[in-house]
């Protein structure tokens, strides 16, 4: 479960569990937001950001392989659904 409140999420993105993320944040395009963070209210990182922390903070840009496991992992939760539907 998350929190988003009011926020902007971009395209192929991953929210882990029990973030949140406050009013007017933006989260950039292929970005993962770290379990248990807190964005704060009108916060905005780039795209590709490996976003941690209470504050939240970029710790660094994801990798090529990294933002592919993204759509890859998308990929395999829509073919769970196909599966078990």
């Amino acid at each position: 479960r998350v929190m988003l409140h009011g926020c902007t999420i971009e395209d192929a993105c991953l929210i882990g569990m029990s973030a949140t993320i406050l009013d007017g944040a933006v989260i950039g395009k292929e970005s993962i937001v770290g379990a248990g963070s807190l964005v704060t209210k009108n916060k905005k990182f780039p795209p590709r950001s490996l976003i941690l922390g209470s504050p939240a903070k970029v710790v660094r840009e994801l990798r090529d392989d990294e933002v592919e496991e993204l759509y890859a992992s998308a990929k395999r939760y829509v073919d769970f659904k196909n599966n078990y539907l």
